[in-house]
């Protein structure tokens, strides 16, 4: 089971912490959803039905909270795992004739765990085949990790990129325990293993030792970023990573994304006027592009 919401750290907004972290705890508490071995497999198989393939290109939505592996979020609750969206571009990058891959990126952001391995794969795919991000309408924290690694970077005119940043939650229950005379005993071995317990008064060599860890791994998405934009870390530093959030040509300016514009244009320019996807004639492919497209854009 993930927990990661629970006690990870985070590359997420604040606001969209709070409601999955919410969520999550609610449908925690529905055993069911953790007892059916059939679904449990299901979640194993790699699934490109959300893909969509338009003449040469592949579009490869990134959308809702990001979770490391597929599980009962990515089922029913809108959310994407890092792992099998890694996966997909690897899968279609080896598709004959497809020779442009374009992220449709719509996400708050989500857990840390399993991003930098996600990333990696997909610059490693970066190498052979060209990749595109478009932000659409959000590219947010974790989504910036995964949504940077590109070779151009789209934004609409309203659209929101940025949080560059680490969130965590610790929840401190000690003083309401203290006034209600509530006695929690804990047994633990090494001095940090009592961190996350809500017992444990959040302060002093707990609060010091998660607030390095934060910083240890903003460090990291910095790095990540200032690679995948071609730019320094300072620079990054400077203009992008103090977890705001930039729209359009704003973000542009900045140096977070390349140019404003749409998905729907950019198909068009990497498949050219003619095609069918864009004419709603009888073909019922190109209808269900027409269809994604125009929901998209």
């Amino acid at each position: 089971m993930d927990v990661s919401f629970l006690s990870g750290d985070l590359m997420i907004l604040p606001d969209a912490l709070e409601e999955t972290a919410m969520y999550y705890r609610q449908m925690m508490s529905e055993k069911a959803f953790f007892d059916d071995d059939e679904d449990e497999q299901e979640f194993d198989e790699v699934n490109l039905e959300d893909c969509k393939i338009i003449e040469n290109v592949a579009i490869v939505p990134l959308h809702g909270v990001i979770v490391r592996y597929p599980n009962w979020m990515t089922r029913w609750y809108g959310a994407t795992s890092s792992d099998e969206f890694a996966t997909k571009i690897e899968v279609l990058s080896q598709r004959s004739g497809i020779d442009e891959i374009i992220m449709d990126v719509d996400t708050p952001g989500g857990v840390n765990a399993g991003l930098d391995e996600a990333a990696k794969r997909i610059n490693a795919v970066r190498k052979n085949i060209s990749i595109r991000s478009v932000c659409n309408e959000m590219m947010a924290s974790a989504g910036v990790y995964l949504g940077s690694c590109a070779d151009e970077i789209v934004i609409t005119r309203n659209g929101l990129i940025g949080s560059i940043g680490v969130i965590q939650e610790r929840f401190d229950w000690s003083k309401y325990e203290a006034e209600t005379g509530r006695v929690t005993k804990i047994i633990a071995s090494g001095k940090f293993k009592k961190t996350f317990h809500p017992s444990v008064p959040f302060n002093g060599d707990y609060q010091e030792h998660l607030q390095n860890r934060s910083d240890r791994l903003y460090s990291i998405f910095v790095e990540v970023v200032a690679d995948n934009r071609k730019t320094s870390v300072d620079d990054v530093l400077t203009n992008m990573a103090d977890a705001k959030i930039f729209t359009g040509q704003e973000a542009v300016d900045m140096g977070l994304a390349d140019r404003v514009g749409t998905l729907k244009q950019l198909v068009a320019e990497l498949t050219g006027p003619n095609n069918h996807s864009f004419n709603h004639g009888d073909d019922d492919d190109g209808q269900e592009y027409a269809r994604y497209i125009e929901s998209r854009s």
